[in-house]
């Protein structure tokens, strides 16, 4: 796999690539998009139903819950740095 990167603009949902790639070469594009007004971007909202059907097979924490929770989170996400140095 080899990587080329290059910039260019599309026209009418087309863009041209370098001369220095073979017609019929198989391509993986990524898209980066710079100041896209928002009236082009979709409507996410639109889009998000949101479903209570599962709601009874959760719970929810309490405060101290939580705090022990994050307490031991937090220990447990700590880097011993003897061990990786």
């Amino acid at each position: 796999m080899q990587l080329v990167e290059f910039e260019t603009t599309a026209h009418q949902h087309t863009i041209r690539v370098p001369d220095t790639i073979p017609d019929g070469a198989r391509l993986r594009v990524l898209l980066l998009l710079n100041d896209t007004p928002s009236e082009t971007l979709p409507d996410k909202k639109a889009h998000q139903a949101r479903y209570h059907d599962l709601d009874d097979l959760f719970g929810a924490w309490s405060a101290e819950d939580y705090e022990r929770i994050q307490g031991i989170v937090t220990e447990q996400r700590k880097i011993d740095h003897e061990l990786w140095t």
